[in-house]
């Protein structure tokens, strides 16, 4: 199934509780860069550390709007 990116995270917190999210409902998720961002942890200033939510396709409408509070911040 083709994961779709769909929201850059701005912290280690905010992927934290997006990735609590996704779970609680069941969203099958990949948060690229998460294992590199904890070797340079703090703000994400560029992609050196940016961590990108990717959805299953499918998902993708649930996830956005689980996701509107994000969005619209």
């Amino acid at each position: 199934m083709d994961m779709i990116p769909i929201y850059t995270m701005k912290s280690e917190p905010e992927a934290a509780v997006i990735s609590s999210l996704m779970t609680a409902y069941d969203i099958h998720f990949i948060i690229s860069g998460r294992g590199f961002s904890s070797m340079y942890p703090g703000a994400v200033s560029n992609s050196l550390n940016e961590q990108t939510l990717m959805v299953r396709a499918d998902q993708v409408e649930l996830a956005k709007t689980l996701l509107e509070p994000f969005l619209n911040s």
